[in-house]
């Protein structure tokens, strides 16, 4: 303990701090207790310090070691741990940076799969084959599909797993819009009504509701709300961005606007099958493990 002593002071000359550790009065005479043996190994290491070293706070022979490195490394972790987690700091810890920039992607590609163009824009093409009134009943009607795909997504998505269902969605979702664009432009008023379904079905059970919840068990909860406010504003960014541009680009270069989508659904699937581990029935623990 004195030898510890010598190191935490930087200095060999201790005895005064000492010498009211134990009272010789108190011990029975002709004893030698546990006590007596711990003082005189306490010596003993002090003799060895001092004659290793001499007064250290003259010549420095006593510096601090690996166990010293330790403890300061460790009360830097606990105040890193200790740290609050904001919107605006949460890019800042190399523990959240993958997961926030998955996060971001998740969001706004989900965006740039162009679901909301559909959405925005199915009842002028609905109205090219059928009335008015027809046609809103049908626009109505994918309203219904994509209710009751997102409640079938909800039920499975336990069951086969997150990335299972993020794949199969994104695939089958590349293929619609590609056959929404092929009736767009050859004028296949069928083919594109009814692309307009698969798309939102492919859509709802998959790439619609898991980037959210991947969004909530990527992070810890100290980074849970940071990390869903940036998801957030990602969606609504890329809604924005999607909304504002796709009239003007299908002004501009026809009916092969659908290509854009259809790339940023193969970029994104090809980054979230190498990136995006399967959260179904792991920890917080290991998920975090995965990233570092």
């Amino acid at each position: 303990a004195q030898a510890v002593l010598c190191r935490l002071r930087k200095t060999a000359n201790i005895e005064d701090e000492v010498a009211g550790w134990t009272d010789p009065a108190a011990k029975p005479a002709g004893r030698r207790t546990s006590t007596d043996s711990r003082g005189s190994s306490s010596n003993e290491s002090l003799r060895a310090v001092q004659a290793q070293g001499g007064d250290v706070a003259n010549d420095n022979a006593l510096k601090p070691d690996d166990d010293d490195d330790e403890v300061r490394l460790a009360g830097n972790a606990l105040h890193v741990d200790s740290a609050n987690v904001t919107i605006f700091n949460i890019f800042r810890f190399a523990q959240y940076r993958k997961q926030w920039l998955l996060v971001l992607l998740l969001q706004f590609g989900q965006q740039l799969s162009g679901i909301n163009t559909v959405f925005y824009y199915s009842s002028s093409v609905l109205e090219k084959m059928f009335s008015s009134y027809i046609s809103s009943v049908l626009t109505m009607m994918i309203g219904v599909l994509n209710v009751l795909a997102t409640a079938s997504g909800a039920l499975i998505v336990d069951r086969f797993g997150r990335r299972p269902l993020l794949f199969s969605s994104m695939a089958s979702m590349a293929v619609s819009v590609v056959l929404l664009g092929l009736g767009l432009g050859l004028k296949i008023n069928s083919l594109a009504a009814v692309s307009l379904y698969l798309v939102v079905a492919s859509f709802a059970p998959g790439y619609g509701p898991v980037p959210f919840l991947l969004g909530t068990e990527l992070f810890d909860i100290r980074a849970s709300a940071a990390g869903g406010s940036w998801a957030l504003a990602a969606n609504w960014i890329g809604t924005f961005i999607v909304a504002t541009a796709f009239l003007p680009l299908q002004n501009l270069i026809g009916e092969w606007v659908f290509s854009i989508f259809v790339v940023a659904l193969i970029t994104c699937g090809i980054t979230f099958y190498f990136y995006i581990p399967e959260t179904k029935g792991r920890t917080i623990e290991e998920i975090s493990q995965y990233f570092k």
